[in-house]
Order: structure tokens, then C-alpha cells, then sequence
């Protein structure tokens, strides 16, 4: 999906998004929710998730998204991706999203999603379209990208991928 260019584009974007997958989860039986098969986000490892893990890995990345940016609006340095990991270490940050969510139902889990989703559109609501679209306005975006295309990386591709993976699961379950 091209980069939105501007802010009602990106919050439709991300809802569009947001919406699709959490769609995917309605009617969900919570035994079939807990079921390791849906293809994990972490490269090409063969590794199977459950759809209870692919709604902790939205709030892990999420919670980590609002976090950056509240590091600097408090005038500390944003530590990324997060304290204790590496970029090259995404796959074992990933088994920690999992294990801080190992044991909540997916209801309960898609209600912290829908809460941090919320927080990001509030996030974006609250910022100018310089502030989204140009690079450099922020110190934990760095110099290549722009706050826009971090939101994009964190949410609705991540968003979009799953919703793919998901849907594969759910046709497995009819067979």
C-alpha cells in the first residue's frame, strides 16, 4: 500500500486496516483462537502462531509505536525497537509479545487492541501533517523516514500481512 499523503488518508488507511483484521477474529470460537496455525510474522521459519498471538504481536508493536513518540514528547530518548532488543532480534521480541499475552481470551486481547488502536489515531489526530509527512520532525524517526512511513510499518502493513495469514487459518478450519 502507497504511503498516505495526508492525515484523513493515513487515518483511513489505518481504519480500513484495523477493521479488516479485527473482522477476521468475530464469531471466533476461543479454542480455535488458541490454535497454532497461522503463519508466523517472523520471516520464513515454518514457526505457527495462534490468532491469540497475532493480536498480541498488533499490541506489542502498537504499545511500542506510542511509546517512541511519548519518550520524546517527555524529552527522553526513545529506545528502539525497545529496551533489551535489537532490529536484528525482531523474532525473539516477537515471542515476548506472545508471552505477555500467553493466557488472556481473544476477546479480552482484541479490547487492549482496540484500545491501542485508538491511541494511535488519537496520536495522529493530535499531529500536523508536517509533523507526519516530512522527514525529520521527530528524533526517534530518524533521517530517512517519516513519521508516516514508521506508523505504517508498525500498524496497517503489519495489519494487512496478518489478515492474509489469518484468513488462510480460517479456510484450514473448514476442511
Amino acid at each position: 500500500m502507497p504511503l498516505a499523503e495526508t492525515k484523513v488518508e493515513l487515518l483511513a488507511q489505518l481504519e480500513k486496516a484495523y477493521r479488516l483484521l479485527d473482522d477476521e477474529f468475530e464469531g471466533m470460537l476461543e479454542g480455535d483462537a488458541n490454535k497454532k496455525g497461522v503463519a508466523s510474522s517472523k520471516s520464513k521459519d515454518g514457526e505457527m502462531v495462534s490468532c491469540c498471538e497475532v493480536v498480541a504481536y498488533q499490541i506489542g508493536w502498537g504499545g511500542l509505536l506510542l511509546g517512541w513518540e511519548a519518550a520524546e514528547r517527555d524529552g527522553q530518548k526513545a529506545v528502539m525497537p525497545c529496551a533489551g532488543y535489537k532490529w536484528n532480534e525482531l523474532g525473539r521480541l516477537a515471542d515476548r509479545f506472545y508471552r505477555e499475552n500467553k493466557g488472556k481470551s481473544l476477546k479480552r486481547l482484541r479490547s487492549e487492541w482496540a484500545d491501542i488502536y485508538a491511541k494511535i489515531r488519537r496520536m495522529i489526530e493530535s499531529l500536523d501533517e508536517i509533523e507526519l509527512l516530512e522527514v525529520g520532525q521527530r528524533k526517534w524517526t530518524g533521517e530517512k523516514w517519516s513519521m508516516v512511513k514508521w506508523i505504517q510499518v508498525n500498524t496497517i502493513g503489519p495489519y494487512g500481512s496478518a489478515r492474509t495469514r489469518v484468513r488462510k487459518f480460517k479456510k484450514s478450519l473448514q476442511k
